[in-house]
């Protein structure tokens, strides 16, 4: 599988939440290198499973806030204990 191709299919899985472990299982690749790039986060490689994961992320999340806005108390307080970790990080 060619580097262009192995990056697509890095950004695809971590979209669909599947483990560092799981990813190079996947794709033959060697996992503890994998996970070095990832942490590093400016390879490309690492670029692709970052934005595969915050690109779906990003999407529950606002699935997740409409839920909470039309009245899930379950959505509302998972939305809350998401504001307070993010008032934490500020």
């Amino acid at each position: 599988m060619e580097n262009e191709e192995i990056t697509k299919q890095i950004e695809l899985l971590a979209g669909l939440f599947f483990t560092i472990e799981e990813i190079a299982i996947h794709l033959n690749l060697n996992e503890p290198e994998l996970r070095r790039e990832i942490r590093g986060r400016t390879s490309p490689r690492a670029q692709a499973y970052w934005t595969g994961k915050l690109t779906q992320m990003i999407e529950l999340r606002k699935e997740l806030v409409d839920y909470a806005k039309r009245g899930s108390n379950q959505a509302d307080s998972i939305v809350n204990e998401l504001i307070k970790k993010q008032k934490l990080s500020e």
